[in-house]
């Protein structure tokens, strides 16, 4: 594999990984896979702030 993509593929996987370090980003994927949820349902569920909630929302959006 040449080396400018193995730096692409590090470069993707570490943005991926920083979209996953937030244990609540986890706890959101997790209900989000259990069913379609907006983010006042998500927020009360999670026990999380809707602000909070929505700013996860968005670092997995643009991960």
């Amino acid at each position: 594999m040449a080396k400018s993509l193995r730096d692409e593929i590090n470069k993707l996987h570490a943005q991926v990984c920083s979209g996953l370090a937030d244990p609540n980003r986890i706890l959101i994927l997790y209900k989000l896979a259990e069913a379609p949820h907006n983010v006042s349902d998500l927020a009360s569920s999670l026990e999380i702030p809707q602000p909070t909630v929505s700013r996860h929302l968005k670092v997995l959006r643009e991960r």
